[in-house]
């Protein structure tokens, strides 16, 4: 089973996803945290060509205020991962989990594509068809105000400034983000994902408990 957390820029995803494979191996089964570099297929050939498109995507140096390379540029490189994913999930993971815990998915990527340049959601998804997904998406749904509250390491893109976000970080963020939670928030409707609402109220241990809840259901389905 392929567990993945959606959610904005600091909505929580990595905590979800650690708390989660903890609770999963507490209780007997394999489970592992799928993160880009933990996506090794154990031929020399295929890990280099990823390693290569990590480094396309995700690369060492910080990111610039500006690029003038357009969102189509990393739309597809990320299609191309995520597809990448695909055959991974079903050749290698089986027989190293029961249970593979992504804290992110292509859902933020469309999104956020959507929001940039416009493109139809109908669209995104035909890109991302024969990309890995999950059976299990739970949305980590916060305001922004609070996830910026939560972190200090915000990136260019994180805050809005390559689609236009000029304000202070802290305003440009919040719009931006805004604006991507509004988009994921209708995906989550369409595709009938579990919510759950990140507030200062809710401790990492009732997170735990939420999270945990909706995966064992989804497992004993």
């Amino acid at each position: 089973m392929i567990i993945a957390f959606e959610g904005i820029d600091g909505a929580g995803k990595s905590l979800a996803s650690r708390l989660l494979c903890e609770r999963l191996a507490a209780r007997g089964l394999r489970a592992q945290l799928l993160t880009r570099d933990s996506v090794v297929f154990g031929d020399p050939f295929t890990d280099q060509r990823l390693q290569q498109l990590r480094t396309l995507i995700w690369p060492a140096e910080p990111e610039p205020e500006h690029d003038p390379l357009d969102a189509q540029f990393y739309l597809f490189l990320l299609a191309a991962w995520f597809s990448a994913l695909r055959p991974y999930a079903a050749d290698v993971l089986p027989e190293r989990c029961d249970v593979a815990v992504m804290d992110r998915s292509y859902f933020r990527v469309m999104a956020k594509a959507h929001l940039r340049i416009g493109l139809d959601l109908p669209w995104l998804h035909a890109l991302f068809a024969d990309a890995l997904q999950p059976d299990l998406v739970i949305l980590l749904d916060i305001d922004p105000a609070l996830a910026w509250q939560r972190r200090s390491d915000f990136r260019a893109t994180e805050i809005g400034r390559w689609d236009g976000f000029a304000a202070d970080p802290a305003q440009a963020f919040c719009g931006y983000q805004g604006s991507v939670r509004s988009v994921l928030t209708t995906i989550a409707a369409q595709q009938r994902w579990p919510v759950v609402l990140q507030t200062t109220a809710l401790s990492p241990s009732q997170l735990g408990d939420a999270i945990e809840a909706l995966a064992l259901a989804a497992l004993a389905k």
